[in-house]
């Protein structure tokens, strides 16, 4: 049989009862949770989530479907269909190496940036970003990246990418191999 599969994301003002009434909606309406990440960034909650079902519903039957749980909580809720073309290319995809880095120094504008467009112009891929300042008497801004590197990119030229970035950011930086992925 088969399943069609979407992307739904949901943000809005951090309180009790978001998972659970967003949990809710697609238990009742028979959806299977593939994968999901959420996080907390000041006062805002943030959730994303890959459903699956076996029937195909319309994306705006879908939104309908989140009504209590925008209008209750005053949540902003959106939903994108993945095409199949889509799954087909993620069963086919290279197997990459990943990496754990850190970047850390003062906090100034253009940080993300640089390290981003480093890593995109080398064709490396960020899985994962999170990025804080500290509340110290000298705030000292930490971004932690879970990246994919493909195969003809080693170790070496990882740090090479990112001695030359750091040392025009003015942040230092540290690299580590993963070398399991596991949830």
């Amino acid at each position: 049989m088969k399943r069609y599969f979407y992307a739904i994301t949901v943000i809005g003002k951090d309180k009790p009862g978001i998972v659970a009434s967003v949990a809710k909606v697609l238990y009742e309406k028979g959806f299977s949770i593939e994968d999901s990440s959420s996080t907390l960034l000041k006062d805002q909650f943030s959730m994303i989530l890959i459903v699956s079902i076996d029937e195909n519903i319309s994306i705006i039957d879908l939104k309908k479907s989140f009504y209590r749980v925008r209008k209750d909580l005053d949540m902003s809720v959106s939903v994108r269909r993945i095409e199949s073309e889509e799954l087909k290319e993620l069963e086919n995809k290279e197997e990459k190496d990943l990496y754990m880095v850190s970047v850390y120094g003062s906090d100034k504008p253009g940080i993300v940036y640089g390290v981003s467009d480093t890593f995109s112009r080398n064709g490396i891929n960020i899985i994962d970003l999170r990025t804080r300042v500290t509340k110290a008497d000298n705030p000292l801004y930490v971004m932690i990246m879970e990246i994919e590197v493909s195969k003809d990119i080693d170790e070496h030229k990882l740090n090479t990418l990112l001695k030359e970035t750091s040392k025009k950011l003015g942040v230092d930086y540290s690299v580590r191999k993963v070398e399991t992925y596991e949830l």
